[in-house]
């Protein structure tokens, strides 16, 4: 198999990952696509970031939600709710994104997953 092959193939697993921890625990593409798309693909942190957002959100987000709406998981009202902040927030993480340096942009993803793994640790633990 060729080198470009198995880059594929890696990254047609990645997403698998990223999918399977999207509809499990809402997350996906910053903590398994990003990083693979960086470290595995050579992308830079801006570029690995926005292609995920395109790989996750449209189609997993939705399959995701039916899968949780059909369970009866969702509240409707509350993520209408969301909509317009999540909207709002997510166009200007994407400006702010854009403005920082690829380094500075690393650093502070690194400390967001650190600071979210700490919570998830912390709580599980005390729960």
């Amino acid at each position: 198999m060729t080198d470009r092959r198995i880059q594929l193939a890696v990254v047609f697993l990645g997403a698998v990952a990223a999918g399977i921890c999207s509809g499990l625990f809402g997350i996906g593409g910053g903590l398994v696509l990003t990083p693979m798309l960086v470290f595995l693909s050579g992308y830079g942190q801006h570029r690995a970031q926005g292609t995920s957002l395109v790989a996750l959100v449209p189609p997993t987000g939705l399959f995701a939600f039916l899968a949780y709406y059909h369970a009866g998981d969702v509240s409707i009202r509350t993520g209408l709710l969301l909509m317009p902040g999540a909207l709002l927030g997510g166009w200007m993480g994407g400006k702010l994104a854009e403005s920082l340096a690829p380094r500075r942009m690393r650093k502070i993803f690194a400390a967001a997953l650190l600071l979210v793994g700490a919570w998830q640790v912390i709580s599980g633990l005390s729960g």
